[in-house]
């Protein structure tokens, strides 16, 4: 009697030292998943859970190299994408989704840090937009990633809706903006939640900042979900942005639905969160 074996996820993405982030957090949410996972590096990072102090990023052509060999008679079910260094790399890694047999990636855009330093080379992020975004099944930039995207600043729920529609005409079939870095001045929110007051009667206005609410909102082909949890006060995680993207591409690969698979990552999270 054969066993079954486990189905194959890739990831390329960047290195992260400490694995709390990157392409080995890509792995281990794989293999909890139960996926086989392979991986691509994209460049070595030089940091710790506080602070990315430099890299050193493979070229386009050692990318290719990584990927076609685990193409080779094996089917990958699903796929995603970390950090994409340089525009070389952007373009050979979009070679490969247009010229293979690999499904459509989740495309989680790093492009800068926590901490500050630069993980994308500014001239990569319009090869990003031109030539990823339109290949992606989903497209998971945060707050500032979606602001580099778009151009526009994300103060509430409203923009964040503007921001992912905008990212779709882009090219992108699917997005979800992460709202965990969504900030608001005191000011700005009491005016909001003081408007809210007033609209009560219409139900929940979409401009208020809860500011005790996480909120994450995806739009699928134009049909918007906002996906609302309570804030974990004090909890943060190194490399949460990295475990919900590979969590969906485990999720789309196992035949949920995007807004199942974005449900059951948040889950995930959350739990990892919560622990």
């Amino acid at each position: 009697m054969s066993l079954l074996k486990p189905s194959t996820a890739l990831t390329i993405a960047g290195f992260d030292p400490t694995g709390g982030a990157g392409l080995l957090a890509d792995v281990r949410t794989f293999a909890a998943l139960g996926l086989r996972a392979r991986a691509a590096i994209t460049s070595i990072t030089f940091q710790n859970s506080n602070k990315v102090f430099g890299a050193i990023h493979q070229t386009a052509e050692a990318v290719r190299a990584q990927v076609e060999p685990m193409l080779d008679g094996l089917k990958v079910v699903c796929a995603k994408t970390g950090m994409l260094p340089t525009r070389e790399v952007v373009m050979e890694v979009a070679r490969l989704f247009r010229e293979t047999a690999l499904p459509a990636p989740v495309v989680d855009p790093i492009i800068i840090s926590s901490s500050g330093y630069r993980l994308m080379e500014e001239d990569a992020l319009s090869v990003l937009i031109n030539q990823l975004l339109p290949l992606a099944c989903v497209v998971t930039p945060n707050i500032p990633e979606a602001e580099s995207l778009t151009g526009i600043t994300i103060e509430s729920e409203s923009d964040m809706r503007r921001a992912a529609a905008i990212i779709r005409k882009m090219g992108a079939r699917a997005v979800l903006i992460k709202g965990g870095h969504l900030k608001t001045q005191q000011a700005e929110s009491k005016r909001q939640n003081a408007e809210g007051r007033r609209r009560t009667a219409e139900g929940r206005h979409e401009g208020v900042i809860d500011n005790s609410e996480a909120i994450d909102v995806l739009d699928n082909h134009g049909r918007v979900t906002v996906f609302r949890e309570k804030r974990i006060a004090g909890a943060e995680l190194h490399g949460s942005g990295c475990i919900l993207s590979a969590a969906m591409a485990a999720g789309l690969g196992k035949g949920m639905t995007l807004e199942e698979s974005v449900g059951a990552a948040k889950s995930l999270v959350l739990k990892l969160l919560r622990n």
